[in-house]
């Protein structure tokens, strides 16, 4: 975990194959992807529209990534393409990360993600003064010892070693992870291209090599890699963008490497540490940067729905000071290395309502490290308080003796690790929902610890009207394969009752994949328990869509037809027939394997995939219809059906449709195009013989989904 290294290297760009996870049964598959699309980063992208405003540092410059998440923090970080968090990265040195990945600032894939390999997340610091020492107040010196430290792991590693644990996606020895010093010329040039989507019209059909005129820039042409049609979409620059001259220098790179190999040589080893001696008096500049980047390739085997995020690399722990050396490998520093653990014996979060006290745990878990090199005398508390109420209760065991990591591991003081509960109950009330606040701080007592930032951990800890395994984060996506001619598969998550509710709706947290590539019908389902499997069947609501809440943080909402009455063990889930992949959401951090079971053939079978699907329950009284998925959708009507060359539609009065969308029989777009709602038919003379599906959406909101068939 500590290990010095600064040596430079080059590395060559290689064709990639993605190493998936798959566990085979007599009728199915089990199959773990990557996200194509970080939810949480697109969040992000939507609430920050404008680029934060430059500014110069002076040193030192810190940050280890633990006092929040989502883009990297602007006073520090220029840009905003890597991904901070608590959730991807295997015992890093402290809590929270910056993972580089293979989706950009959005959170979607590269447009320029191939399998032969691309440039894809960077990591740029903001300016920082080298020129001038502040603390002597005079200009800096090579001498004055300038040393830039981090540490990195790359994904595709696990706890266990256990192929089907494993966190993330390993880069291959031909992606690597790159270091480059740079700075600002001054001069404003040309730096590429904004793009805007172009609709092929009636008249317009493409075969490779021919040409289109760009429509938007004058002298610019688009040259066609593939066959287009009408209603296709392509991307073509629309305006040039301009900016500052960057020059960049590359310092280190490591090539893509598995994470078991460094735990084979060193058991503690899960992050390296890099130190870079600034020895060049060409730095000592007062705009100096430095970024990382990551160089990616993207899986292309032919699979609808599968190429994905790859290539992850975790960085934490950045450091550029003066006075240091070689040897500056310790951090005078106590620190959280992971979030905190629920209260709750089975549940990340469950209602109000049902919940009792029989539901809490016993003891806390924890992971904490000593970073330096000498042992430290350790503080560790908790406090827990009802979010708008009073103190619950709070908990300060002995001091105890934190010894390095680098020698001993975390720290393992059962005090402190595994605290057990001072309390067996939470205040109650006639309430619809509560939250407590759960804090917890571990610190060196007297002079303290280098940061502050990683000594404390907040949990909250809600109870409201839906159960939830999960912790709310997808770090993979969630399938299930059949290889049967005509496939049946069903997917159903266990949850017990403590008094008869009402079932009101499910939440799923679908993955968005590449080009919509996971649109197929499902039915959602309900059973009973029979001797710990699914029973009686007691709901099914057919022709359901995966889809995508407005608020990329929720999940989307299918409602139950007037509630549907439950009580004691009770499964939710979905059937399909066919083996596109629905990419559910997939929590590799809470494991849930014990709580749901699916099925291919006459029996449901346990699962091996360490982790928890994204479906929660929602219980209780009525709620309104505020959610994507409503049961009594606006309808439009297709006819002819079977068509040969065009479809006749008829629009609804109080239709919204904003654009439309035709799918293969595959889950694959082949057409959409800009819908006014008064356009009464489609041209599909183009289309090969098969069924289509055709899908009317409004500001990513699923008005309606039919059927076709072309003859």
């Amino acid at each position: 975990m500590l290990n010095s290294i600064t040596f430079m290297k080059k590395i060559s760009l290689l064709p990639f194959i993605i190493l998936i996870i798959s566990i085979y049964t007599t009728n199915a598959q089990e199959v773990l992807t990557g996200l194509p699309v970080n939810k949480q980063v697109a969040s992000e992208a939507q609430k920050q529209s404008v680029a934060p405003v430059r500014s110069v540092l002076q040193l030192p410059f810190i940050d280890d990534f633990s006092n929040y998440t989502g883009y990297p923090n602007p006073a520090l970080w220029q840009d905003r393409y890597a991904f901070v968090n608590r959730t991807f990265a295997i015992q890093p040195p402290t809590m929270g990360v910056a993972t580089l990945d293979a989706l950009d600032e959005n959170g979607k894939v590269y447009l320029s993600a191939c399998a032969d390999g691309f440039t894809a997340d960077a990591l740029t610091s903001q300016p920082i003064r080298l020129d001038y020492n502040f603390t002597q107040n005079r200009q800096m010196r090579i001498a004055d010892s300038l040393y830039l430290s981090f540490y990195y792991q790359p994904a595709g590693g696990s706890l266990t070693g256990v192929e089907w644990e494993r966190l993330g996606n390993r880069p291959e020895g031909r992606d690597s992870l790159i270091l480059e010093f740079g700075y600002a010329t001054g001069n404003i040039v040309f730096t590429g291209y904004n793009y805007c989507d172009y609709f092929l019209g009636e008249d317009e059909m493409y075969v490779i090599g021919d040409t289109l005129e760009n429509p938007f820039l004058d002298g610019l042409f688009y040259v066609f890699e593939n066959a287009a049609f009408p209603g296709d979409m392509i991307s073509l620059p629309c305006d040039s963008l301009l900016g500052e001259e960057m020059v960049w220098q590359h310092i280190w790179s490591a090539p893509g490497e598995l994470l078991d190999e460094w735990l084979a040589a060193n058991d503690k080893q899960y992050f390296k540490q890099v130190l870079i001696p600034i020895t060049d008096e060409s730095w000592l500049i007062n705009n100096f940067q430095f970024r990382f980047r990551n160089l990616a390739s993207l899986e292309d085997n032919s699979v609808v729905g599968w190429a994905s995020n790859v290539d992850q690399w975790n960085i934490d722990y950045v450091k550029l000071d003066v006075n240091r050396t070689y040897d500056d490998i310790y951090q005078n520093d106590l620190a959280f290395v992971t979030p905190t653990t629920s209260i709750l014996r089975e549940y990340q979060a469950m209602p109000w309502s049902q919940y009792r006290d029989s539901e809490l745990d016993n003891h806390f878990e924890n992971a904490l490290v000593n970073l330096s090199n000498t042992v430290k005398n350790g503080y560790y508390t908790y406090n827990i308080r009802k979010q708008g109420g009073a103190q619950v209760t709070s908990y300060t065991p002995n001091n105890e003796n934190v010894q390095p990591y680098w020698t001993h591991g975390l720290h393992d003081a059962q005090v402190h690790a595994t605290p057990a509960f001072n309390f067996t109950s939470l205040p109650t009330d006639n309430a619809d929902s509560a939250t407590f606040v759960i804090t917890h701080i571990f610190q060196e007592v007297g002079a303290g610890s280098q940061l502050r930032n990683n000594d404390t951990c907040v949990f909250l800890q809600k109870f409201n009207n839906y159960y939830a395994y999960d912790d709310g984060t997808a770090e993979a996506g969630y399938s299930l394969l059949s290889n049967m001619t005509h496939p049946e598969v069903y997917f159903a998550m266990r949850f017990t009752l403590n008094q008869p509710d009402t079932l009101r709706a499910v939440r799923m947290w679908f993955n968005s994949v590449l080009d919509d590539a996971n649109f197929e019908p499902f039915t959602l389902m309900v059973w009973g328990d029979e001797n710990g499997l699914p029973g009686e069947m007691l709901y099914d609501m057919s022709d359901q869509i995966p889809a995508h809440a407005a608020n990329t943080e929720e999940f989307v909402t299918y409602y139950i037809d007037e509630g549907l009455p439950i009580e004691g063990t009770f499964y939710v889930g979905f059937y399909q027939n066919h083996s596109v992949q629905l990419n559910l959401g997939f929590d590799q951090n809470t494991d849930s394997r014990a709580h749901w079971v699916y099925k291919t053939a006459n029996e449901w079978r346990e699962p091996f995939l360490k982790g928890t699907p994204m479906v929660r329950p929602v219980v209780g009284a009525a709620i309104e219809h505020t959610g994507i998925i409503e049961n009594e959708p606006t309808h439009f009507t297709l006819y002819p059906n079977p068509a040969t060359d065009r479809l006749h539609l008829v629009v609804p009065e109080n239709s919204q449709a904003t654009t439309y969308r035709i799918y293969d029989s595959f889950g694959r777009v082949i057409m959409q195009n800009a819908f006014s709602g008064k356009e009464s038919e489609i041209s599909i003379s183009h289309l090969a013989t098969g069924v289509y599906f055709i899908q009317f959406v409004n500001n990513q909101q699923i008005i309606d989904t039919e059927k076709f068939i072309k003859q």
